[in-house]
């Protein structure tokens, strides 16, 4: 569950965790994690580095490929980005 402080035993891996993989050396965040219906579970990974100032694509791996660099590098938040306060009178 999101902001449980408990560990989820579905997954070895927690969001936020720094890790890699070990056949193309891919390394990056755990941003988010898939269970499918045959145990099989993959994690979205968005490395840090930014190419001429925008972010790289995020990439998919199972997990028995990844490995563990530093859990909890980025911690979670409640925070959606969602509405914010109106603006009270528009510029026109």
């Amino acid at each position: 569950m999101f902001g449980s402080k408990k560990k989820d035993p579905k997954f070895k891996f927690e969001l936020g965790s720094k890790v890699t993989d070990s056949i193309t050396g891919f390394t990056g965040i755990v941003v988010c994690r898939t269970q499918w219906i045959h145990n099989c579970n993959v994690y979205g990974v968005q490395p840090q580095e930014l190419k001429d100032g925008k972010p790289l694509d995020r990439g998919y791996f199972d997990e028995p490929q990844l490995k563990l660099i530093k859990e909890k590098v980025v911690k979670e938040s409640r925070r959606t980005g969602g509405p914010e306060k109106a603006v009270a009178q528009a510029n026109r």
